[in-house]
């Protein structure tokens, strides 16, 4: 993977908290990885990616072949969070219809391994753009990759449930009132002051439920612009990653997800440290973005409840800066991770805001 068109990963030396016993783990991905002792001889290295907050990542090389971990991180961890055994289910599912995954290539329960459950992909070599704002390239190709991402997007959730096997995956229709519920539990089971405006969105969004509550879609969750792999030379999506909160659940909330950083507070750093979309040339407005899905997928551009996803996208962006603090107050994130507990407060206002549009 690559950060930008220039740039390697971000990447370096595993977190104290993070360390594997690479001994364990390398007997045992010989055991059950095929390919992996093509060369005995080869010492197997290990480091970290720096941008995954939620679910620790490793990139892995022995010799010519490079892999990609992912691991629950150690220590007491919320209810129902980090699913690792999820994420490969869906990444199982989707690669084998051809959807643009990094092929997932075993899945192990065994703690006794390296400490907690984990899995192992491919690496997927392309571009990742950190900074949304994607700097260096022209307005044309930007705005051509803003597309290729609403349009895999829409092709997310164009897919058959069926067809995918993934029944069972989510837990059928009322999805938003699990959502408010859900990361209303989480928030406060991870809230170390009291934040009156988590509060108040939270009895907003209970109080504005969908009247249909009862779309079933394949979700991602956690659908942005540094969650997908690019093609190195070329505006086209070839992988997308991160697929640790996704569910069977209403698209609109992936869409208001991928929609949250054009009404980010100004008070708030983007998460990613670039510049605001609106201030760079060639990146589609966000009515733009929501006029190609709508037509891909065939749907009317007036989308109801939509106040109700953008205010839902923040209080969930809330709850989970919420717990990545929480996380760092326990040792399990990295020393940057301090910053998220300011930036509860502004995400929940932002989100009440937006439940007045």
């Amino acid at each position: 993977m690559k950060a930008d068109a220039s740039h390697g990963p971000e990447m370096g030396e595993v977190l104290p908290q993070h360390k594997l016993d690479c001994r364990s783990l390398e007997a045992y991905l010989y055991q059950h990885l095929p390919d992996f002792g093509a060369e005995p001889e080869a010492k197997l290295t290990v480091a970290q990616y720096r941008s995954g907050q939620s679910n620790p990542t490793f990139y892995l090389q022995k010799g010519f072949q490079v892999y990609v971990l992912r691991k629950k991180p150690p220590g007491l961890l919320l209810p129902k969070a980090h699913k690792i055994d999820r994420e490969f289910q869906v990444q199982k599912a989707l690669f084998s219809i051809g959807f643009p995954v990094p092929k997932p290539l075993l899945y192990c329960s065994d703690t006794s391994v390296i400490g907690t459950e984990f899995y192992v992909m491919e690496h997927v070599q392309g571009r990742i753009f950190r900074d949304f704002s994607i700097p260096g390239v022209s307005p044309a190709e930007r705005s051509a990759i803003y597309v290729a991402m609403i349009e895999t997007l829409a092709q997310l959730h164009s897919l058959n449930i069926q067809s995918l096997q993934l029944e069972g995956y989510g837990r059928g229709a009322g999805y938003c009132k699990r959502q408010v519920l859900t990361w209303t539990k989480q928030y406060q089971a991870a809230a170390h002051q009291d934040i009156p405006a988590m509060k108040q969105l939270s009895d907003w969004l209970m109080k504005n439920l969908p009247d249909n509550d009862n779309e079933e879609n394949l979700i991602h969750g956690d659908f942005k612009l540094d969650n997908i792999v690019f093609h190195p030379k070329e505006s086209r999506v070839i992988a997308v990653l991160d697929w640790e909160l996704s569910t069977i659940g209403h698209p609109l909330s992936d869409l208001a997800h991928v929609s949250q950083f054009y009404f980010w507070p100004r008070t708030v750093p983007l998460l990613n440290g670039g510049a605001y979309l609106q201030e760079n040339t060639g990146i589609p407005s966000v009515e733009e973005l929501i006029s190609i899905y709508c037509r891909c997928r065939g749907i009317n551009s007036n989308l109801p409840n939509w106040n109700f996803f953008l205010a839902l996208s923040f209080f969930k962006m809330a709850g989970i800066a919420q717990g990545v603090y929480s996380r760092y107050l326990l040792g399990n994130a990295s020393e940057s991770s301090f910053w998220f507990a300011n930036t509860v407060q502004p995400l929940a206002e932002t989100g009440l805001r937006l439940s007045k549009r």
